[in-house]
């Protein structure tokens, strides 16, 4: 699974777990979005399993042991293809076979239970111990089968839950993969208030697990835990993943009244807006002083940016030269932060085997460099490496007709905001319109990637390309230009979220709503009120 197809497919999940949760009138979005990268990267990614044949005898197995995100669960199910998305719209509804707490499919049970599900998940603290009993099993039958289980921090609190982990542990089941969804928030309140669960990784490794901990909406980082807790032999693995509850929505992130609380329906076109709208940002490392491109990554990777920009300019498409595949080589080792390769390059059709092999997560290649069948190449090698491809267009140049047939499995266009090949250039306001009717007109005929803005990006700039319908922003000089990267991407987080305030607000008006979604919003939209001139309108709302 391509990296951008990955991300879109999570979107996807969180959509259509609102959209029932809403439909509802009740549920748990904060469990749902929380657990959405996890079950996201298991299904998309990692796990064997056939959607068309859920008994599959060699599928691997998931227990969702927090139950309560069946919202979340349902919705990654159907994006995997295991029944249609609509479905999950009748969540919690007299007669649907999605209700609040999931039910183990069987051929005998066929109207009132799901496919795909493995394990009737409602009680708190039992789905490990279900869990182990599978991965016992199968390593008493010799099978290879995975077992992945999903565990709550509040379920923690059961006594179950560490009976099940001596268990595990005994048994040497290193077939066996739990995962933690550490997200610090339960029923009614903060876990840390209500039963204090660090030191979690000592817990785990002193009941003779391994144990990974990783940031649990990062996929890079889950993907890799996963990969390493393949190699792990004579033990159980645990990978702590850190979430924020009910992440993806801001008023609803890290807020326990939202544990088990639906959103009024009224809301839900905002919602989806707001969850459609997802922000990357991907610094580029030529830019700024010189000085190893390995401590530039781990400058801004430990400011929790979203990917890495690699322009490889080769002296002769673009008149400047920077590096090339050897280099992107050396550098995967260094971060399991995403690629965002960008190659103005001469026939890079040519060249392209190279920067799959360098492991690059995303390529972009431009358009003015290759013909409509050459591109059809690149694409297809591509998808087949699992990398997601993309296309450039210079400021002066139109979008190729015959890009039209490619879009289904098009992740990422870059509209160039500058003339690519120098550094340090003035973003050009004129391309502003042009990246309108691209995002339009090409949505229109499919496309359901990210449009890329590249050059010039900065603080000031990066709200009118949001506006223009840009959600990924590549930023040179704006992070490594100042000095202080820190505030640098504090700022452009800080205008990114005011852009899309002012885009959900503007939606809540149109639909008659915006009091009523103020008020919802209120604590988020006080640090912005200035910026968006709605001072008086908060201080009115009781």
């Amino acid at each position: 699974m391509r990296y951008l197809d990955l991300k879109r497919r999570i979107r996807d999940v969180r959509m259509w777990a609102i959209q029932g949760i809403a439909e509802a009138g009740s549920g748990h979005p904060g469990a749902s979005f929380s657990a959405a990268e996890i079950m996201g990267t298991l299904y998309f990614r990692k796990m064997r399993h056939d959607p068309s044949n859920p008994s599959w005898e060699e599928r691997d197995y998931f227990i969702n042991s927090k139950a309560h995100s069946a919202p979340g669960f349902y919705s990654t199910l159907a994006v995997a293809g295991y029944f249609a998305p609509e479905e999950v719209k009748t969540l919690r509804k007299l007669g649907s076979r999605l209700q609040g707490h999931p039910v183990r499919y069987s051929d005998h049970q066929k109207h009132h239970s799901v496919p795909g599900v493995e394990y009737s998940g409602g009680s708190e603290g039992i789905g490990l111990s279900v869990g182990i009993g599978i991965a016992l099993a199968n390593k008493l039958d010799g099978k290879k089968n995975k077992v992945f289980v999903l565990i709550g921090d509040g379920e923690s609190n059961e006594g179950q839950i560490w009976e099940a982990s001596m268990a595990a542990g005994k048994f040497k089941l290193d077939n066996l993969v739990a995962i933690l969804d550490r997200n610090r928030i339960q029923q009614d309140g903060f876990t840390e208030d209500i039963m204090p669960l660090d030191p979690t990784k000592d817990k785990w490794a002193a009941f003779n697990w391994q144990v990974f901990e990783v940031d649990g909406h990062k996929v890079e980082q889950l993907v890799d835990a996963l990969n390493k807790a393949a190699r792990v032999h004579d033990k159980p693995v645990m990978i702590i993943a850190n979430t924020i509850k009910g992440n993806g929505i801001r008023h609803m992130a890290n807020n326990p009244q939202w544990h088990g609380k639906a959103p009024p329906k009224r809301h839900t076109e905002v919602l989806l807006e707001e969850l459609d709208s997802e922000c990357l940002i991907a610094p580029s490392i030529i830019a700024g002083e010189r000085e190893n491109y390995e401590d530039k990554i781990r400058k801004v990777e430990r400011e929790g940016v979203d990917m890495i920009h690699l322009d490889v300019m080769d002296g002769r498409f673009v008149p400047n030269t920077t590096f090339f595949a050897d280099t992107i080589k050396k550098l995967r080792t260094s971060t399991s932060l995403p690629f965002d390769a960008h190659l103005m390059i001469e026939r890079p059709l040519e060249q392209i085997q190279e920067y799959i092999d360098a492991r690059c997560d995303i390529i972009t290649v431009h358009a003015e460099a290759c013909t409509e069948n050459e591109f059809r190449e690149i694409q297809e090698r591509l998808i087949d490496a699992g990398i997601s491809p993309g296309i450039a267009i210079n400021p002066g140049t139109a979008v190729p007709k015959w890009l039209y047939g490619c879009l289904h499995d098009l992740d990422v266009i870059i509209v160039m905001s500058v003339n690519p090949g120098f550094a340090g250039q003035k973003f050009i306001p004129e391309v502003l319109p042009k990246m309108v009717a691209v995002n339009k007109e090409l949505r229109e005929h499919g496309f359901r990637g990210y449009i890329e803005a590249d050059g010039g990006i900065d603080a000031t700039t990066l709200q009118y390309a949001y506006d223009a319908g840009a959600r990924i922003f590549v930023a040179g000089a704006a992070v490594y230009g100042g000095g202080d990267i820190h505030s640098a991407v504090i700022q452009l987080r800080h205008k990114a979220a005011v852009a899309l305030e002012k885009r959900l607000l503007n939606h809540a008006t149109q639909l008659n709503i915006r009091p009523d979604w103020m008020k919802a919003r209120k604590h988020i939209l006080i640090p912005y009120a200035n910026e968006l001139g709605i001072e008086e309108e908060l201080h009115a709302i009781k």
